[in-house]
């Protein structure tokens, strides 16, 4: 039972706030954690005190005041990411910060109250002695029962590793031990395969640079490790430029200092300081925003198009022989296919199922309500039910059929890193539809411009650019430009 529990909700996503599933984990246990501060505060008053303290109702004030208070000094201080949470019962420094932070907040509250001697200064006393127990003895039960999940196979952070070299071993022991047995190394990969072993550590050598995107794209993987030599900025630049193409996050492993990456973001790993030279898109509480931004527009226009979506049906079979909705596979995100719903605007012995050829103005293929619906995007609106599916964002780059080209170029052929646009979901609508990049592709102008609307859009991400880019949609539907 346990098993399947994990396996669905796949505990391992609770440890990167970068989903939603990691936010519903860390507020959860925000929300515990102030709960064990307010009871503790609760329990020497009823059962120390026997509730035998004067201004009853002010110290419960103070409970709940300190408990907020407690919780958010918690947070600014980094101790509910990964490692905090899971290392805080095995590292000292972070009982003593717990310690500290507690005591602080307690000694600030006397300070600052208007009525020191309003407050029983034993039972603070007394609850700061046991708030500080709960909280260890809370810290302690979730790390080793985290840690009791891991050794048993339930959870597990799977990395891969770029750069087989003297250094790479090192690091294999350093992640992969007793302490840490939620980490794993699931494959190893190197340009120069001639010139490495074939294991490290037990663990075979897989393949190069083009063989680790297609297992990341394949298989689960929570973050890439580059292990290179700092001066190889040329080869650094190069596998970047490859990895970038992936929603996961990528650290470079530093010894010395690169000017090129000065301002980049440094983490410890274990005790090994890492350089995030590639952030993944839409991270920290950006995901959950753009989830529920997705969930609740998409159920609310589903809802609201119902008329529309059955007047549209009715029309289609009154119009030309064949079904109402017709499926295209495309890509979406992290260049997986999805199978995309749009209303049949094509007659069903012509239709094109992987547009290779580009619809024109006229295109004798389109029928009669077909015209009509493509220059309105009508055609469009049972991409909702993508989103409601959550295989398509309401704002995004818009998905691309598989054999589409410009100028006989397939699209990823003719736009240098094409595929970065796949890093985040496709929309029903995007920022390069409403800077009028929107309909015929028939030149590699006109895709490298879509695809650099795209990047900007996935690099600038803003819920105020999405509700922009929404309102601007309007205007541009209704102006009909470059749609047929």
């Amino acid at each position: 039972m346990l098993k399947k529990f994990l396996s669905y909700f796949n505990i391992i996503k609770y440890f990167n706030c970068n989903t939603v599933s990691g936010k519903v984990a860390i507020s959860c246990l925000m929300a515990m954690e102030g709960i064990i501060v307010w009871l503790s505060g609760m329990f020497t008053c009823v059962f120390v005190f026997h509730g035998d303290i004067d201004n009853y109702l002010t110290h419960q004030l103070l409970i709940m005041l300190v408990s907020l208070s407690l919780i958010g000094l918690f947070y600014i201080s980094n101790l509910y990411d990964f490692n905090s949470t899971a290392d805080a019962i095995e590292k000292d420094k972070k009982m003593v910060g717990i310690l500290r932070s507690t005591t602080l907040i307690f000694f600030v509250v006397m300070l600052c109250s208007f009525n020191v001697s309003a407050f029983s200064q034993q039972w603070l006393l007394v609850w700061g002695i046991v708030t500080v127990i709960a909280l260890c003895v809370e810290r302690a039960s979730i790390y080793y029962f985290l840690k009791l999940l891991a050794v048993n196979g339930h959870l597990i952070r799977q990395i891969v590793i770029f750069g087989v070299n003297g250094f790479t071993g090192e690091f294999m022991d350093a992640v992969q031990n007793d302490k840490s047995p939620w980490v794993k190394v699931t494959g190893l990969f190197d340009d120069r395969l001639g010139r490495t072993p074939a294991t490290v550590n037990g663990s075979p050598v897989v393949g190069n640079i083009d063989e680790l995107v297609r297992y990341v794209r394949d298989n689960r993987c929570y973050e890439v490790f580059v292990i290179l030599p700092l001066d190889a900025r040329a080869r650094i630049e190069e596998i970047s430029m490859k990895l970038k193409l992936l929603p996961v996050p990528v650290r470079l492993i530093p010894s010395v200092s690169m000017s090129s990456y000065v301002n980049n973001k440094v983490e410890y790993f274990n005790g090994i300081p890492t350089l995030e030279i590639l952030n993944k898109p839409l991270s920290d509480w950006e995901y959950l925003i753009k989830f529920a931004e997705d969930r609740l527009l998409g159920l609310f226009f589903c809802v609201l198009l119902l008329p529309v979506y059955l007047l549209i049906s009715i029309m289609i079979k009154i119009d030309s022989p064949g079904p109402v909705f017709f499926k295209q596979k495309r890509y979406g995100y992290n260049n997986r296919l999805i199978e995309v719903y749009k209303f049949r605007s094509m007659y069903v012995n012509q239709a094109d199922i992987d547009a290779k050829k580009l619809v024109t103005r006229d295109d004798p293929r389109v029928t009669r309500l077909g015209a009509f619906l493509r220059r309105s995007s009508l055609d469009e609106i049972p991409q909702f039910f993508n989103v409601l599916k959550g295989e398509m964002s309401i704002v995004g780059p818009r998905p691309h059929a598989l054999s589409a080209s410009a100028e006989g170029k397939l699209y990823e052929v003719a736009v240098a890193g094409y595929a970065e646009r796949h890093k985040v979901k496709p929309g029903v609508t995007g920022w390069a539809q409403v800077n009028g990049w929107r309909g015929e592709t028939d030149t590699e102008e006109k895709i490298l411009k879509r695809v650099e609307y795209d990047i900007d859009y996935i690099k600038n991400w803003s819920l105020f650019l999405d509700f922009f880019i929404i309102f601007r949609t309007v205007f541009v539907v209704l102006n009909q430009k470059n749609a047929y």
